[in-house]
């Protein structure tokens, strides 16, 4: 059980506990006190609530403290800028082939990082990865030629508001959320090629992508120019 689920059920057990202590006074005919004490019942269940659902989008994401190993991607070549990316997630049962255009893949991640008080409470750097899409190298193909992108986030089957993003709404609210950071994403792209894998690994830092077999490594120095 996660720090901010353990978190969400002592609140509520609270809030039962008030607004059952409340009905007791009502049929007690202490009718002020009932209602001081339902009122504050509500209260503690609305927070457990918005606690639970805090920790539930949370859970989507993965714990960060060092640089660690989360993906690979191959790939097969379908046709002229059109490839077949299998990506499998590294600690985790995650899998996903999708159809890319283009001459590069990129992937995309979104990061949380923690401050203040949050930090002090033992909550590390999440992450999540986002998307995989393809892009091309020149820029009037890139405006004009066919775009493929992929989300790659599933939440939890419990959460029905799949439109929720829990990166996305910290984003918004920086001015107020302070300790939290979700000032930024991180991307990474490099070539795709006919039989190449890669390797994504992610620090605090961000996405690192490095090739992890001899046709990734011929198509990154032709990429490079080397």
């Amino acid at each position: 059980m996660s720090l901010l689920t353990l978190i969400s059920a002592l609140i509520a057990i609270v809030g039962l506990a008030f607004t059952i202590t409340g009905i007791k006074r009502f049929f007690q005919r202490r009718l002020v006190k009932g209602i001081a004490l339902e009122f504050s019942g509500l209260f503690f269940l609305a927070l457990a609530t918005a606690s639970f659902l805090l920790a539930s989008n949370l859970y989507t994401y993965q714990c960060l403290v060092y640089e660690r190993a989360v993906a690979e991607i191959t790939f097969q070549k379908l046709g002229r800028q059109q490839y077949r990316a299998a990506i499998s997630a590294r600690d985790s049962d995650f899998q996903k082939v999708v159809s890319l255009s283009g001459d590069e893949w990129q992937l995309d991640a979104q990061m949380l990082t923690w401050k203040g008080m949050a930090s002090l409470a033992g909550l590390n750097a999440n992450y999540r990865l986002h998307r995989i899409s393809g892009r091309y190298v020149d820029i009037i193909e890139e405006q004009q030629r066919p775009r493929s992108v992929y989300s790659l986030v599933k939440p939890p089957a419990y959460i029905e508001d799949e439109k929720f993003d829990l990166w996305q709404f910290f984003h918004k609210h920086q001015n107020w959320l302070h300790w939290v950071d979700a000032a930024y994403g991180s991307a990474v792209y490099l070539p795709m090629t006919s039989g190449a894998k890669y390797s994504i690994a992610i620090s605090r830092t961000g996405l690192i992508a490095r090739p992890a077999n001899e046709e990734a490594r011929k198509a990154v120095s032709q990429w490079i120019g080397l």
